[in-house]
C-alpha cells in the first residue's frame, strides 16, 4: 500500500494527520469542501493525509490531487447514515434511531487512526471539530508513548451545538490534552472563554478561492431582481424566514424572484411552506444544468435548483441580485460558525444580507460591507431584500467594499499562511 509502509515522508516534508466528517465523497460534489480546499493548500508544504467517514460510492484509499485519504467504515455499507447530507447533529435529531451509529462511528475512527499513528510517523494532527474528532484522535493516542500533538479546530456545530455540562466537560478535557485551538469567528472565541476552556486559542476562519474562483465576471449580466440563498436546509439556516419575506417582497416588487441551492432534511417543509406563498419550481441542477443566463426569468416564483457543485456556485453569485443568509440559532443552540457563503457572495461581486449573529459580525460591516436585519424577522428582512433591489447605487457600493475587504481577509493565500505557522509551531511542542 502507498506510504502507509514509510515511517517518514519520502519528500523530507513534515506530516499531518487530519481529522474531519465533512469532505468531499468524490470529484464534483456537493458536500462543503472547505476542509478539503485547506488540505489543498497546506499540501504545498505538508504530506497531508486525511481520515474522513466512509460511505456508499466513495473509495476506501485514495491519493486526490496530492492528498493521501482514507476512508473509514462504520456501519454495514448500506446502513451508514451518520455523515453527508446535512450534517451529523441535524441527522441525529430528525432521527434520534441513527444514534446506535455513533459508538460504532467513533470507535472505527479511533481505531484507523491509531493504525496510521503505528504505521506512519506524524508531526501534527489536525481535528476539524473538537467533538467527535478531537476526542477520537486524543482517545487514539492513549497509552502511546510518543504523542503527537493535536491543533483542533471548531466550527460552530461542535461548540454551539453541544450543550450542557457533559459535553463542557468534554471540550475541556480534549483541548487540555491538545496543543493548540482554531475557531472560526470571534464569537466562537468568547463562547470558549465563557465555558472556563484555557488551552491558548486563535480566531482563524476558513478562506475561500477568491482569485480564481469565486470572482466578478463583467461578462456575466446580473439580473434586476433575483433574491438568492445557497446553503443546507437546516433549521439554523433561517430558509422559512426569507420565504416568508419573499411572500411580502414579491407584493411590492412583482418581478422579484427567489432562488434556493442546496438540499437537506428540511428541504420537504419548505418547498411546501413556499408553495403556499408563491408558484414553486424544482429543477435538479446536476442533470440540467441550464446556465443561470438562459435560465428563464420567472417573476415572482421560487425556484429550488437542489445541490450545487462548489465550482459551479459562482455562476449563481454572479447572476443574482442579491444574496441572502438569513441564519438564525437552532432550537439545540447550534449557529453559524462563520458563513463562508457570504465571503463567496462578495468574491463574485454580489451584495449580502444576512441576520445579526455575533459571528457574522465578522464578515459584515453593517451599511459597508453589506446589510443586516433581526433574525427571525420577516418583515425588517423583506425591508432589507426591497431596499437592495431597488437601489443599485447601494448594491454596487456593498459590492465594491465588500469585494475589497474580503479579498484581503479571507482569500486561501491569507488563511492557508496562518494555519501552516499555527501547524508549525504545534509541531514544535512536545506533550
Amino acid at each position: 500500500m502507498w506510504a502507509l509502509e514509510q515511517r517518514r515522508a519520502p519528500s523530507g516534508r513534515k506530516r499531518v494527520l487530519v481529522l474531519t466528517s465533512t469532505f468531499p465523497r468524490w470529484p464534483g460534489d456537493t458536500e462543503p469542501r472547505f476542509v478539503y480546499d485547506l488540505c489543498l493548500k497546506l499540501a504545498e508544504s505538508f504530506e497531508m493525509h486525511v481520515v474522513a467517514p466512509h460511505t456508499d460510492g466513495a473509495e476506501r484509499l485514495e491519493r486526490w490531487n496530492g492528498l493521501h485519504v482514507h476512508r473509514f467504515q462504520y456501519f454495514p455499507e448500506q446502513w451508514q447514515s451518520l455523515a453527508y447530507e446535512g450534517g451529523m447533529l441535524t441527522k441525529l435529531r430528525k432521527n434520534p434511531l441513527i444514534a446506535v451509529q455513533v459508538p460504532f462511528f467513533l470507535g472505527s475512527q479511533i481505531l484507523l487512526v491509531r493504525r496510521l499513528l503505528e504505521r506512519l510517523s506524524f508531526d501534527a494532527v489536525h481535528a476539524h471539530w473538537i467533538l467527535p474528532q478531537g476526542l477520537c484522535a486524543v482517545l487514539a493516542q492513549a497509552g502511546r508513548r510518543r504523542k503527537v500533538p493535536i491543533l483542533c479546530t471548531s466550527h460552530g456545530g461542535d461548540l454551539f451545538g453541544l450543550r450542557g455540562a457533559l459535553f463542557d466537560a468534554l471540550r475541556r478535557w480534549v483541548l487540555s490534552r491538545s496543543a493548540a485551538v482554531t475557531v472560526v469567528s470571534r464569537a466562537m472565541a468568547e463562547r470558549m472563554r465563557t465555558s472556563g476552556i484555557t488551552t491558548p486559542c486563535q480566531v482563524i476562519p476558513m478562506g475561500t478561492d477568491l482569485k480564481t474562483l469565486f470572482t466578478p465576471d463583467p461578462r456575466t449580466p446580473r439580473r434586476t431582481a433575483t433574491v438568492l440563498f445557497v446553503g443546507r436546509l437546516v433549521e439554523k439556516k433561517g430558509v422559512r424566514y426569507l420565504i416568508q419575506a419573499f411572500g411580502h417582497v414579491r407584493r411590492r416588487l412583482p418581478e422579484a424572484e427567489l432562488w434556493i441551492v442546496g438540499s437537506g432534511p428540511d428541504k420537504a417543509f419548505l418547498k411546501k411552506q413556499a408553495a403556499s406563498i408563491a408558484p414553486v419550481r424544482s429543477l435538479d441542477w446536476r442533470e440540467e444544468r441550464v446556465p443561470c443566463v438562459d435560465f428563464p426569468v420567472c417573476p415572482g416564483a421560487i425556484t429550488f435548483f437542489g445541490p450545487v457543485p462548489h465550482g459551479e456556485l459562482p455562476y449563481f453569485y454572479r447572476t443574482a441580485t442579491v444574496t441572502v443568509v438569513p441564519s438564525v440559532v437552532a432550537q439545540s443552540g447550534d449557529q453559524e460558525g462563520l458563513g463562508l457563503v457570504l465571503v463567496e457572495a462578495m468574491g463574485c461581486g454580489c451584495p449580502v444580507i444576512a441576520s445579526d449573529l455575533p459571528a457574522i459580525r465578522d464578515v459584515i460591516r453593517p451599511g459597508e460591507t453589506g446589510l443586516v436585519v433581526p433574525p427571525k424577522e420577516s418583515r425588517p428582512l423583506a425591508e432589507a431584500i426591497g431596499t437592495a433591489l431597488s437601489q443599485p447605487a447601494l448594491r454596487q457600493k456593498l459590492s465594491n467594499d465588500a469585494r475589497r475587504w474580503a479579498l484581503e481577509a479571507l482569500d486561501w493565500t491569507t488563511i492557508e499562511e496562518k494555519y501552516r505557522n499555527t501547524l508549525t509551531e504545534v509541531m514544535q511542542r512536545s506533550r
